[in-house]
């Protein structure tokens, strides 16, 4: 018989409740308890998915219930106190929502405790799951649009560390996480813009060089083109579409097609949980691991400091600040 894992969460807010129906569904993973400094919320949450236990405190939930797996559900500015604190008191696996931290500062510090610990470090962009990427992901790598040379993608509505970290790591994971060489970027906050306990912009411009010469181009925010993670592929032989506004989830033109547009099969896939347990027992990196979603953040933060240097950035970036946070110090912004 499979073992099953025990799992705690820690934050009962929105997005708690989607971590816990991968649990609920998935019969290798069982939740025993939960934690949010709101003890109402707490309550409310071990209520609805029927925990015997729900605590203030999620050190003492970590101590007594002993769980596999935790999921942090928290606001940004706890993942890396979190994370650190879970890492050593024995659990195996950890699924953070992103943005994976505040900084490149904590986002190292995370890993590293998770390492040292023999811990399972995943964030949260769930996206790398979905059937549409996985799917548009193959077609590349089985050369349906030729050479791809240039992603463009928009993410309409929201914010770059909230909502466009989802679309960036989309970018890279499509293009098979390859390295990302340089960054440019400019950003407008006109006011004191706030999101989940962070400081954020009305809007964003980004450019960058992944190694292979393959250009990515990103705008977020509340004036671009419609669309939400919509994401266009251009390759030597045609074209992919993700996200059509009002259309298909993913949709093709190529040459052999003579630029009419094909819904192709979706390629079936599994979720961020179970590829978090046979991580756990394989001892091999998470799709979205916390390399990955280091990584991911590293453009998101070289964007912001492109912005605060007014140059193209080269990656690695050298600061473990957040570049906006420097920026408004500084008064740019």
């Amino acid at each position: 018989m499979e073992e099953v894992c025990k799992v705690g969460i820690i934050g009962c807010g929105g997005i708690s409740r989607m971590h816990a129906g991968w649990y609920k569904n998935y019969s290798r993973t069982q939740m025993v308890a939960c934690a949010d400094i709101n003890k109402e919320n707490a309550e409310k949450f071990a209520e609805e998915f029927e925990l015997e236990k729900a605590y203030t405190d999620y050190i003492e939930m970590l101590e007594i219930e002993q769980p596999d797996i935790i999921s942090i559900c928290t606001w940004p500015k706890q993942h890396a106190e979190i994370t650190v604190e879970s890492a050593k008191r024995g659990v195996k696996g950890i699924l953070c929502e992103k943005p994976i931290a505040e900084n490149l500062g904590q986002a190292d510090e995370m890993i590293k405790v998770c390492e040292e610990n023999n811990v399972q470090l995943a964030i949260d962009h769930q996206l790398r799951f979905s059937e549409v990427y996985v799917t548009a992901k193959k077609l590349i790598e089985d050369g349906a649009i030729g050479d791809l040379f240039r992603i463009y993608a928009l993410c309409g509505g929201g914010d770059l560390k909230d909502n466009a970290t989802h679309t960036i790591d989309l970018m890279r994971y499509i293009h098979n996480d390859i390295q990302i060489e340089w960054v440019f970027g400019q950003i407008e906050r006109t006011d004191n813009i706030m999101r989940y306990g962070l400081a954020s912009e009305q809007f964003v411009l980004g450019y960058m060089k992944f190694s292979d010469n393959v250009r990515g181009i990103i705008e977020v925010g509340q004036d671009t083109a419609p669309g939400y993670h919509h994401i266009y592929l251009y390759g030597t032989e045609g074209e992919i579409e993700l996200g059509v506004p009002g259309g298909p989830g993913i949709r093709k033109r190529t040459k052999a097609s003579a630029g009419d547009w094909i819904t192709p099969d979706l390629v079936p896939g599994h979720g961020p949980v179970e590829d978090l347990v046979e991580c756990i027992e394989q001892g091999r990196p998470h799709r979205s691991s916390g390399y990955q979603g280091r990584a991911t953040h590293e453009v998101l933060m070289a964007i912001y400091e492109a912005s605060r240097k007014r140059r193209r950035i080269k990656l690695p970036l050298e600061e473990k600040e957040s570049p906006l946070d420097l920026m408004i110090k500084e008064g740019l912004v």
